[in-house]
């Protein structure tokens, strides 16, 4: 399997190019690693003096845009992904895509994480350049690859490692800026999932807007450095969920609440250990599915039922 997978998944190589294209703008797509890595790549390609151009923030319009160009068997957040780089085809000549294997040591990312840029030059590679890097902490530290990829696109070692130190402390403040979980006053619920289902704001501010109008206490998870006895998942993301959820307690946390995408196949195995481990310790949890359709009516309907029957138990 490691012979089939290092064969498949080459390190990411770019050609060194021309340098008077070194600062071109370059397009950064508002989904999924951008909110796995919060701030960074902005702040790293800014360092060096190359423009950033953003998508713009995902939309009815950008979901409606990702059913109508995207694979029909890809997940939510990898349709969205298609969407948010179809809106930046026409402002931009390159764009930034990482291969993500690994965002923690002795885990592994998503394995649709690992195909991204092979997956986004099949489809786009005649609309734009890809520039890509490996992420993977397993093999070096996000530092050393933030600094060889600037030497990659020509930039000097000193303003490699500049931008590299630039991109951390922005990653480190954006972590940092994330109000903490408080003990205080009545129970909460908890949101918990996937950082690009999370933070992306068209797809969780629904739930946390209904959540505020029943008059019930919401805390969203915040993805930092992890906490904890390390998790038997090896997935990254569900590994991180997990340890947060063995530290609940019924006295302070009244329900969980997690925001999973259809087609996601590592929340299809994950999800049975975030129900055993909120069983057993007395949390009641429930998993809502995002999909293509934007009618909120259901989604109202299971959070209003599962707030009313904690209630009800009380």
């Amino acid at each position: 399997m490691r012979t089939f997978l290092a064969t498949f998944f080459r390190p990411t190589r770019n050609a060194a190019p021309n340098p008077a294209s070194l600062r071109r703008p370059i397009g950064l797509p508002r989904a999924l690693f951008h909110f796995l890595h919060p701030g960074l790549w902005e702040a790293y390609f800014s360092s060096l003096g190359v423009p950033v151009v953003l998508s713009s923030p995902t939309s009815r319009a950008t979901l409606e845009r990702a059913d109508l160009i995207s694979e029909t068997e890809h997940c939510l957040p990898v349709k969205l992904l298609d969407a948010h780089l179809d809106d930046l085809a026409a402002r931009v000549d390159r764009v930034f895509v990482p291969r993500i294997l690994s965002l923690r040591r002795s885990f592994i990312s998503c394995p649709k994480l690992a195909a991204l840029p092979d997956a986004v030059r099949a489809q786009f590679g005649d609309r734009f350049e890809v520039l890509t890097a490996d992420v993977d902490e397993n093999r070096r530290p996000l530092a050393r690859t933030l600094a060889d990829l600037g030497a990659r696109m020509g930039f000097s070692p000193t303003e490699a490692d500049r931008a590299a130190a630039a991109a951390l402390r922005a990653l480190a403040a954006a972590q940092a800026s994330v109000a903490p979980r408080t003990d205080a006053g009545p129970r909460r619920f908890l949101l918990i999932g996937h950082p690009y289902n999370l933070e992306d704001a068209y797809l969780s501010d629904p739930v946390c807007l209904k959540m505020a109008s029943l008059g019930v206490p919401l805390d969203r998870m915040a993805f930092g450095n992890p906490q904890g006895v390390p998790a038997p998942l090896r997935w990254d993301t569900s590994a991180h969920m997990l340890e947060e959820l063995r530290g609940l307690s019924s006295a302070r946390c009244a329900g969980v609440i997690q925001l999973t995408s259809f087609n996601c196949g590592c929340d299809s195995m994950a999800g049975t250990y975030y129900r055993e481990t909120l069983k057993a310790a007395g949390i009641p949890f429930m998993a809502l599915t995002l999909d293509s359709h934007s009618a909120l009516a259901g989604l109202d309907t299971r959070l209003e039922a599962f707030v009313d029957s904690i209630a009800g138990r009380a």
